[in-house]
């Protein structure tokens, strides 16, 4: 019997052994779930759902915290915050996300597109919120003018109608005075 006792706890601990390598050998791993995971979010952004795309990401990180993979999705969720096609266009989630893939001082990858983007968000936001960029959709993305410049433009306008009505009066005027110099004179007594 203690022979037999021996022999079924020899082989419970073979099959934990064995279950836990098999668990281990199929267990994601950031290396073989990350190829899958940027695909799907960069079809969801093609297909415009952008907010497929951030959860996609954003479940990637959470299954696999502090995996260098991970770090990545801060870059690309920056990204699609960016797009001007994202009609949930978001510069302040972008520079979040920009500052905390820059904050780890590992090697990032897009360490250098990373900083451009910082740089790039915070200009447009800047542009945005004075006025100068202003975005009706995401296919018109387009530089306008300060209200008060439009108000400067339009009062220059006037005015140079203005001056252009007193030209034409005063040419009149001087074609009026050139014919009557041109006249001949009668003679007098």
């Amino acid at each position: 019997m203690k022979v037999h006792s021996t022999l079924v706890g020899l082989i419970v601990a073979i099959s934990a052994c064995a279950s836990s390598a098999h668990r281990q050998r199929t267990a994601p791993s950031p290396e073989r779930d990350w190829p899958g995971t940027i695909t799907a979010a960069q079809k969801a952004v093609a297909g415009g759902r952008y907010a497929d795309a951030q959860q996609e990401l954003a479940a990637f990180a959470q299954r696999h915290p502090g995996a260098p993979e991970s770090r990545e999705t801060l870059y690309w969720r920056a990204l699609f915050f960016l797009d001007p096609a994202n009609h949930n266009q978001d510069t302040d989630s972008a520079v979040k996300a920009l500052d905390a893939y820059l904050l780890d001082g590992g090697s990032a990858p897009h360490r250098e597109e990373a900083q451009v983007l910082r740089r790039i968000a915070l200009s447009l936001d800047s542009l945005s919120r004075s006025g100068l960029l202003i975005v009706s959709s995401p296919a018109d993305t387009v530089m306008k003018p300060f209200p008060a410049m439009i108000a400067r433009v339009q009062e220059l306008q006037k005015e140079n109608q203005k001056l252009k009505d007193q030209l034409d009066k005063t040419n009149a005027e001087l074609d009026r005075i050139k014919k009557r110099l041109a006249a001949p004179k009668p003679d007098g007594p």
